[in-house]
C-alpha cells in the first residue's frame, strides 16, 4: 500500500508542478465555460428582447375599421401583450416588390382584406365567406413574431363576430373551463437543468481523463521512463492502482472546475431570475449523490483511458484510440439528455456511462433512489477493478510495454 501511495504522489506532483498543465487542465476549462455560456445567455436575452421590442411594420389593404380599432387598442395597452405597430397602407406595390421587402425585412406583415369584407360579414343572407390574405417571412424572427401577434387579435375579432350573430350570445358558451395547474417549482427548474447538465458532466469527466491519461502511461512508454518504474520492487497491481487513482483524482478536479463554471453561468444561460440563480433547490443529499456519481464514474473512465494508453505505443496513438470511446460518451449524453424521463429500473444503472448519466438526470429532477446510487457506485468500482487487473497484466507483458 505504501508503494501505491508513492505512485499516486508521483503522478500528482508531475501534473501539479507543471504550471502549463495546471492552467490548461484545471483553470481554463471552468473559466472558458463560464465566459462562453454567460455570453451565450446574454446574446439569447438580447435577441429575445430585440424581437419583442421590434416595431412591427404592418402593411394593410381594405382593413375594416372595427379590426383596426382592435389593433390600435392592443397597441396602446400597458402590459406585456402590448403591440408595437406601425400600420401603413398598401398602395401601388406589386406582389414581387412586396415579397422582396418581406425578405429584406422592410415589411414584417401584410394583411389584404376582401374589398367588401365587412359587408359580407354583416349580410346575413350572404353565404360568401370573405378572406384575409396574410403574408409574412417565417424565416425572420421579427416577422414571425409580428404574424403571431396580429393573428391573435384577428382570431379574437372572429370570435366576437360569431357571438354577435347569435340571438342569445350566452348560447355560444357551451361550457367553461377553469384551470388549476399544480407544479413542483423545484422539479420544474430541475427539468431544465437535467437537459443539459448530465451530458456536460460526463463529457467533462472524459475530457479531463483524456487530457492527462495518455501522457501518464503512453507518454512514459514513449520517453522510456516506464522501464525504470517497472524494474522497481513494486507490485504491478500497485502501480496500476496508483496510476488509475491519481488520474481519477486529477480528472475529477478538472471536471469539477468545468462543473463550477457551468453552475455559475447557468442562470444567465437559462434566463432565470436573480433570486433563483443559486441552485438552492438542491440539498445536501442531492449534491452528495452527484459527487459520489462523479467520483465512481471518473474511476471507470480513467481505468478505460489507462488501459488504452498502456496498449498504445505513443501519446498520439493513445489519443486516437481513445477518440471512439469519447464519441460513444457523447452519444450516451445526447440520448440521455434528449430522450425520455430517467429510467428507474435498477438493472439499467449497471450499464457503464449510461447508468451514471441516467441517475444524474434523475437526481436533478428529484427522482432517484439510494438503491440506484449504490448500483452505480458498486458497478463502477467493479469495472474499475477489472481495468486495474488488465492494466497490471499489461505492465507484466514486455511485448506490450516495450513495443516499438
Amino acid at each position: 500500500m505504501h508503494s501505491f501511495w508513492q505512485i499516486f504522489k508521483k503522478e500528482m506532483v508531475r501534473v501539479l508542478t507543471d504550471r502549463r498543465l495546471v492552467l490548461m487542465v484545471f483553470i481554463v476549462p471552468g473559466l472558458s465555460i463560464y465566459i462562453l455560456y454567460s455570453l451565450m445567455g446574454m446574446m439569447i436575452a438580447n435577441q429575445l428582447e430585440g424581437v419583442q421590442e421590434h416595431r412591427i411594420v404592418l402593411y394593410e389593404a381594405n382593413m375594416p375599421d372595427a379590426f383596426r380599432s382592435r389593433l390600435l387598442a392592443r397597441d396602446e395597452a400597458n402590459d406585456r401583450q402590448r403591440l408595437n405597430l406601425d400600420i401603413r397602407a398598401l398602395e401601388d406595390i406589386d406582389e414581387d416588390t412586396m415579397t422582396a421587402q418581406l425578405l429584406s425585412g422592410d415589411i414584417d406583415v401584410v394583411m389584404i382584406f376582401d374589398p367588401l369584407f365587412m359587408d359580407a360579414i354583416n349580410d346575413a343572407d350572404n353565404h360568401a365567406i370573405p378572406e384575409v390574405f396574410i403574408h409574412y417571412n417565417y424565416g425572420r424572427q421579427q416577422s414571425s413574431f409580428g404574424y403571431n401577434q396580429v393573428t391573435q387579435v384577428l382570431m379574437a375579432f372572429r370570435e366576437d363576430i360569431l357571438i354577435d350573430r347569435l340571438e342569445s350570445p350566452e348560447q355560444y358558451l357551451v361550457f367553461m373551463t377553469q384551470t388549476a395547474p399544480v407544479v413542483d417549482e423545484r422539479q420544474l427548474t430541475g427539468q431544465g437543468i437535467a437537459v443539459l447538465m448530465p451530458m456536460l458532466i460526463i463529457i467533462f469527466l472524459f475530457a479531463g481523463a483524456m487530457s492527462i491519461g495518455p501522457d501518464a502511461i503512453a507518454g512514459e512508454k514513449e520517453r522510456g521512463t516506464i522501464a525504470t518504474l517497472l524494474v522497481t520492487p513494486i507490485k504491478r497491481s500497485e502501480i496500476a492502482i496508483g496510476k488509475v487513482t491519481s488520474l481519477a483524482a486529477l480528472a475529477l478536479i478538472s471536471a469539477l472546475s468545468s462543473f463550477i463554471g457551468i453552475l455559475l453561468s447557468l442562470p444567465r444561460l437559462m434566463q432565470l431570475e436573480e433570486g433563483n440563480t443559486n441552485l438552492g433547490i438542491y440539498g445536501v443529499s442531492e449534491y452528495g449523490a452527484i459527487l459520489l456519481v462523479l467520483a465512481s464514474t471518473v474511476l471507470f473512465i480513467t481505468g478505460l483511458v489507462a488501459v488504452v494508453s498502456a496498449y498504445a505505443k505513443t501519446v498520439k496513438e493513445a489519443s486516437m484510440l481513445i477518440m471512439p470511446f469519447y464519441f460513444i460518451t457523447l452519444l450516451v449524453g445526447l440520448v440521455s439528455s434528449f430522450g425520455q424521463d430517467p429510467i428507474q429500473m435498477p438493472i439499467v444503472h449497471i450499464i457503464p456511462l449510461y447508468g451514471p448519466v441516467n441517475l444524474l438526470s434523475g437526481i436533478f429532477i428529484f427522482e432517484w433512489s439510494m438503491i440506484n446510487l449504490l448500483i452505480v457506485i458498486v458497478s463502477s468500482l467493479l469495472y474499475t477493478a477489472l481495468f486495474i487487473w488488465a492494466l497490471a497484466r499489461m505492465f507484466n507483458s514486455e511485448k506490450v510495454m516495450f513495443q516499438r
